[in-house]
């Protein structure tokens, strides 16, 4: 991505758009998470709160389109990591997919740092601190 025009070229303008695509929309669906989960907990409220009958039909069409999508997308993350283990490591799962809103949320957190770090310290890689094992591999 250091030069755009060249990599287009290199992979094709529908391939180059695709992988466009997919990044951004990753970096995107990231930083905006917490919003969808904020608007989708507006919708919820308001249609406890509206008297039966009064809610509107656009209000109830977008709320269950926030449902599906943020469902829908909790649902495709866990099929895609569950049909890449063996029987056993599903089994060690058990009931921690439950925490895949926390995961994304975190992951949202984690981009956000990303991007405030980005603006104040553009050099600087956030790593994670390893300490040396002494076992002998």
């Amino acid at each position: 991505m250091r030069n755009p025009r060249r990599l287009a070229r290199e992979m094709g303008l529908k391939a180059f758009c695709t992988f466009q695509l997919m990044i951004g929309g990753m970096l995107v669906s990231s930083l905006l998470h917490p919003l969808v989960i904020v608007f989708a907990g507006i919708g919820a409220y308001s249609m406890l709160e509206a008297p039966t009958g009064d809610i509107p039909t656009g209000m109830l069409s977008l709320f269950v389109i926030d449902m599906v999508n943020i469902l829908g997308s909790y649902l495709v993350f866990l099929a895609l990591g569950l049909s890449s283990m063996i029987e056993h490591e599903k089994r060690l799962i058990g009931r921690r997919w439950i925490a895949v809103p926390l995961y994304w949320l975190m992951t949202s957190v984690a981009a956000w740092q990303a991007v405030l770090e980005l603006r104040s310290k553009p050099f600087v890689w956030n790593k994670t601190p390893h300490q040396p094992s002494n076992r002998k591999m």
